[in-house]
């Protein structure tokens, strides 16, 4: 009994089972004993950011109704010329406006020198006689620098109760005035209640730098205003004003309060929020009893779900690892099936996929280095070509014979460079700069060879000069120009080599102005037909084995485009990748890492 209890103790599915039963009822333990402070902690977290968003809100009311002032000011400034003399038109357009905002404001009016009005609301349409009330309002106006907009204190006004009003000077048919807006505080009212609507535990409200009232909180059981003046347990609402804090807590009639504010840079309002928590406490209480119930339920089903999961793990654990030690062993060919849908047959499906993809890849790695020797040889091979060495060798002796004694040197020379070009380990990269060098040398000796003139332009931007390149990618598309598109150096004509940098590439052009081809031959040319062009292997490079040798080393996205035209000659254009750029971006990548 005591060996069959061992063994059993050393099974993966009892300790499974055991590190599940622990792990479970102590997170159920732990989670209950400190829920309480969790939950507490979050909602007072969330409910103190709620705040902070319906303060936010709240100043975005205050720009809005301020920006709208701004507008209806700016409006009426605007269309103040088309006036003149005619009060009646100013007095119509003042109507029009306070319809359209009637919502948001009390009222629009101008105050005229004689403190006596032009105004859109209709009391004041009718009470329009000069007021000396007005005249602090008529002041401010005038004080203020390039007829910016200014506003007053808030002050209890004749018409429109206890307001703010904005002001700015204008002159009208040379008289000065100023405009005047009286805000709706009520409709400011009803939009921050509908904004704090929900949480009886939070109140928001709008004081001046001076602690007066704009706006009062409503429903608060925290303070009492008096004299439009916020008045606390001990202190009033200047002592919010001077708190230097944005956010603070405060004892207030024995409640812990927080209090946040934030002060809004157009008008200087003081936007403040108060959040008690008396609500939040209630409902916090009523969950104790709750969670001591959950820790009881967690201990019964901690046992349930420690069995469950050793169960549903161990079988397939043990299938993928019998498997996987196949893999470990050499054998490639595993195959892993499973009818499960669940996370462990999508597991095996993806090591079947992923042993898939490592037998392709090895496939295609072998078959692509068997192309690339390939590839390989047959430009060795044609670069040490008998033909072009008889040829070359006959050319010196041409030269010798009609006694131009002094090119020799400049030919054996061309070709000893050609030669150690090909001969250098060839699957290293070159610059382009070396690549155009050995094309140099091949255009001279043919020029020697058929005593024709193919004049080599060269168009290269010199920041791609030190760009690596294939060796020997452009020499043979040079040859194909001569002895296809100048008739085997029969004709004479130019060759043009261009470069630059395109989206990330290095775009390298050959071009000539020979007999060129139609556009059937155009496409054939590199698509491999091994029948056909089995018989030129040794004489020259195809484009298809250019082609082929830029994509093998680089990638698919590059290698080869021909265009052509009977009659107009031939444009082979070649794509490398920049590998400047590849090297910058990784540099910046390892900047970035090294700094963070």
């Amino acid at each position: 009994m005591k060996k069959w209890m061992k063994r059993w103790f050393h099974t993966v599915s009892f300790r499974l089972f055991l590190v599940c039963f622990v792990f479970v009822l102590s997170s159920e333990a732990i989670l209950s004993a400190l829920s309480y402070r969790y939950i507490e902690n979050e909602i007072t977290s969330s409910q103190l950011n709620q705040a902070t968003q319906l303060l936010h809100k709240e100043e975005e009311y205050i720009d809005l109704y301020f920006l709208l002032v701004q507008n209806t000011i700016s409006q009426l400034s605007s269309s103040a010329d088309s006036w003149r003399n005619d009060l009646t038109a100013a007095q119509a357009a003042l109507e029009n406006v306070y319809r359209e905002n009637s919502v948001m404001l009390s009222d629009v009016y101008l105050i005229r020198k004689d403190l006596s009005i032009l105004g859109g609301n209709p009391v004041s349409k009718v009470f329009n006689d000069a007021r000396e009330d007005r005249d602090p309002l008529y002041q401010m106006a005038y004080r203020s620098a390039n007829g910016a907009v200014k506003v007053s204190e808030p002050y209890a006004n004749f018409f429109s109760g206890w307001t703010v009003t904005f002001t700015r000077a204008i002159v009208i048919a040379g008289e000065p005035m100023a405009f005047a807006v009286d805000l709706n505080l009520t409709a400011l009212q009803e939009r921050l209640q509908r904004v704090g609507e929900g949480s009886n535990d939070l109140q928001l409200g709008i004081m001046d730098k001076e602690g007066r009232v704009i706006l009062e909180p409503t429903g608060s059981r925290l303070f009492n205003v008096v004299d439009h003046r916020l008045r606390f347990d001990d202190w009033d609402g200047r002592k919010l004003v001077e708190a230097k804090d944005d956010v603070f807590e405060e004892r207030i009639n024995g409640t812990v309060v927080t209090i946040m504010k934030s002060i809004n840079p157009r008008t200087k309002w003081i936007v403040f929020a108060l959040y008690d928590g008396t609500d939040l406490q209630k409902s916090l209480n009523r969950l104790e009893t709750f969670f001591v119930g959950l820790l009881l339920l967690g201990f019964l089903l901690s046992g349930v779900t420690a069995g469950l999961v050793a169960r549903m793990i161990r079988t397939p654990v043990y299938y993928l690892i019998r498997k996987i030690n196949q893999v470990n062993h050499g054998d490639l060919n595993v195959n892993i099936s499973s009818t499960r849908q669940d996370e462990f047959g999508k597991l095996a499906q993806t090591f079947d996929d992923m042993l898939h993809q490592i037998r392709t890849l090895i496939e295609h790695v072998n078959r692509g280095e068997r192309k690339k020797k390939e590839l390989e040889i047959q430009v060795l091979q044609s670069q040490i070509n008998p033909h072009f060495l008889y040829n070359t060798l006959g050319s010196i002796s041409n030269v010798v014979a009609f006694g131009r004694y002094h090119e020799v040197d400049n030919i054996i020379e061309a070709l000893i460079s050609i030669l150690e070009y090909g001969i250098t380990e060839f699957s290293d990269r070159v610059s382009l700069e070396q690549e155009l060098k050995n094309v140099k040398d091949y255009i001279y000796i043919q020029m020697i060879r058929y005593d024709c003139e193919f004049d080599l332009v060269e168009e290269i931007d010199p920041d791609t000069l030190e760009l690596p390149v294939l060796r020997m990618a452009l020499q043979p598309i040079v040859e194909n120009s001569i002895f296809h598109g100048y008739a085997g150096g029969r004709k004479s004509g130019a060759i043009r080599l261009s470069s630059a940098i395109r989206e990330g590439m290095l775009v390298i052009v050959v071009e000539d102005e020979g007999i060129g081809m139609t556009t059937e031959k155009t496409k054939d040319l590199l698509i491999e037909d091994p029948v056909e062009r089995n018989w030129d292997k040794r004489k020259r490079i195809g484009l298809y084995n250019i082609h082929q040798r830029i994509r093998l080393n680089y990638g698919e996205p590059y290698g080869l485009s021909v265009w052509s035209e009977p009659g107009r000659g031939t444009s082979v254009t070649l794509t490398f990748p920049d590998e400047a750029e590849k090297q910058l971006a990784k540099q910046e990548v390892l900047d970035r890492r090294v700094e963070s």
